[in-house]
């Protein structure tokens, strides 16, 4: 049925000609009714007339792209009911229409341009500006010659033309935060740096973090030359409710360059589009999915964002119902809000994580953000994309000689493009030493794990030498050993610190039992999953040994070497401990001697 004062054509013409109309009078009647008909222009010209003010200029750019359609005649008669019924004017409409106009013979300027958010292209570097109060777009451009027009229209590179996209809900309603304006000269790194850092301390306590301090304007300013290097790390803040973590986010992640600012209750599917599309700096707050497709969306984001090379894969429907690959590069700098540990302890790996912790911040720290805190982020936003189109490269190689193989191999991955964009050599002494104590700090964390407890194993049973004389012993490593030693490691570092033995306990979730003493089966089973080692079955040796598993370290003795500088355990040389033999602790006498002596379980040797 149709709507009251609409007419439909199909049901229309069907009774025309069950009626017995002829033809030709069928057609004089649709002639007479589209002469009564409302012109398509004047009707998309209502529509746009009633959108809110936010949206009603990108419906202006439609509507005159549609006059454009029109010939001359045309256009002059319908131009002042169009500008009316959109809530516009004429003069704004024939200004628009004559920014676009064409005349005479088609040269590549008039090509309709393509239209895009910048980047580099063909040694241009175009960087996207938009007003929001005029809600209005154009491209800062800088020349392979080194001169920067900081408004540009459009641009024609080798033949291909240029704009930028029209304004959009996205950029009208801050899902992205594009630059607002350009400047003449920009302001010096140690300048920009000090207004940044200037900026995070006004707005957010650290407490006595100082290594994320000092960091954090350093990433800020990072984000803006990401582009040019192959690898890049995240920032995150790891805490409960109430611990400061969307603050930390609004301070640090607004100033970013184009901030995409999501929370965990936008689809996790839109962040493809966002970042392939706009090219900026994921602000990602409540990242914590739990199980389900929109954690598995986000894993694979923030696995795959952080080398430029790295595409991820989608399938989509086409317009003909068919499906097809769609690949989409999530490449760039995150900063990330989550209130645990990714189970991917591959992401964990890519994070520079700061912990927060609950506490009363400083009172400088306002409770609330300033009305005009849109603006503030604004302005320093504008500073530093001007101060990349004037410095940016398009590819960083970073000067391998200059890398500190100190640090653990994922973080001078991630952090080497950091370092490299820091020109004072004091500031970069200074991060290098903060680099060096986050990874120390890492480390001590890591040492207090259980799989830590079993590398120092490792290392133990090795510098117990070979169980035998025979030469199929000299390089192998018991599992049966490697848990023996890992208890005596256990227990040594239980009665130091004054702790009792660790008890067998039944975790009330899941049901498995955890503490106790470490089994050649549990061994087996974090060193398969946290140390990639690869065990076999003993089928000749000594009685004792034979049947049971054991590591093969002529095989694995550079990756075992690898594992004690990842778990910050010191190395121990082959046969420079003697075994230690298991006691009866029923004996009075051992017992005796144990008390005496005050140690530990295990602590007597041959």
């Amino acid at each position: 049925m149709s709507e009251p004062g609409k007419v439909d054509a199909n049901l229309l013409l069907q009774a025309w000609q069950t009626g017995g109309i002829p033809e030709d009078d069928q057609k004089i009647r649709i002639r007479a009714l589209l002469g009564l008909s409302k012109p398509l222009i004047i009707a998309v010209s209502e529509q746009v007339g009633q959108m809110p003010d936010e949206d009603k200029r990108l419906g202006i750019y439609r509507l005159v792209d549609l006059l454009r359609e029109l010939d001359e005649k045309d256009r002059e008669f319908y131009l002042r009911r169009v500008a009316k019924k959109a809530g516009s004017t004429v003069a704004d409409l024939r200004g628009l229409l004559k920014s676009g106009e064409k005349k005479g013979t088609k040269t590549e300027s008039d090509v309709e341009p393509d239209r895009i958010t910048g980047g580099w292209v063909q040694g241009h570097l175009l960087e996207l500006v938009f007003d929001p109060i005029k809600v209005a777009t154009w491209f800062a451009v800088r020349y392979p010659d080194g001169r920067v027009d900081p408004h540009v229209e459009k641009i024609t590179i080798e033949g291909r033309t240029l704009a930028p996209i029209w304004p959009n809900s996205i950029l009208i309603k801050n899902g992205v935060r594009m630059p607002t304006e350009i400047y003449e000269k920009p302001l010096p790194e140690k300048e920009l740096l000090a207004i940044t850092k200037g900026h995070i301390y006004k707005y957010f306590d650290f407490g006595s973090n100082d290594f994320f301090e000092e960091l954090s304007p350093q990433y800020v300013g990072f984000t803006y030359f990401a582009d040019a290097f192959m690898e890049t790390s995240y920032m995150r803040a790891l805490g409960d409710y109430g611990t400061g973590k969307t603050r930390f986010l609004k301070a640090i992640g607004l100033i970013c360059y184009r901030p995409i600012y999501v929370t965990g209750g936008s689809s996790a599917a839109s962040l493809y589009h966002f970042l392939d599309f706009y090219k900026g700096t994921l602000i990602l707050n409540e990242a914590d999915f739990g199980q389900s497709d929109e954690a598995s969306i986000i894993a694979k984001i923030l696995n795959g964002g952080t080398e430029r090379d790295e595409g991820i894969s989608k399938m989509k429907k086409t317009a003909d119902g068919n499906m097809e690959i769609e690949m989409y590069n999530v490449f760039g700098p995150k900063v990330i809000a989550t209130r645990k540990g990714f189970d991917d302890k591959a992401i964990e790996s890519r994070c520079l994580t700061m912990e927060m912790v609950p506490m009363a911040p400083h009172p400088r720290i306002p409770r609330h953000l300033p009305p005009n805190y849109g603006e503030i982020t604004a302005e320093i936003r504008n500073l530093w994309t001007t101060y990349r189109l004037f410095n940016a490269q398009e590819s960083i190689h970073i000067d391998e000689t200059q890398t500190d193989y100190t640090l653990e191999a994922r973080l001078s991955q991630v952090s080497g493009p950091l370092m490299s964009i820091i020109s004072d050599p004091d500031v970069k002494e200074q991060m290098k030493m903060f680099m060096r104590e986050y990874n120390e700090r890492s480390q001590t964390e890591r040492y207090a794990t259980k799989t830590a407890r079993i590398v120092e194993g490792i290392l133990k049973a090795w510098a117990w030498g070979p169980v035998s004389a025979n030469v199929n012993d000299e390089n192998r490593l018991y599992l049966k050993d490697i848990a023996f030693a890992t208890n005596i490691v256990t227990d040594d570092m239980n009665h130091r610190m004054g702790d009792d033995d660790e008890e067998e306990r039944v975790d009330q979730k899941t049901g498995r039992k955890t503490g106790g003493k470490m089994t050649s089966r549990g061994v087996s089973g974090i060193m398969d999953k946290f140390l990639q080692l690869r065990t076999w079955r003993a089928t000749d040796g000594i009685d004792e040994y034979k049947g049971t598993m054991y590591i093969d370290m002529n095989r694995d003795l550079e990756r075992v070497k690898a594992l004690t500088e990842r778990w910050g355990v010191k190395w121990l040389e082959r046969g420079s401990e003697k075994r230690p033999i298991k006691i009866n602790l029923n004996d009075p006498e051992t017992s005796k001697r144990l008390v005496q002596h005050d140690l530990p379980t295990y602590y007597t040797t041959k």
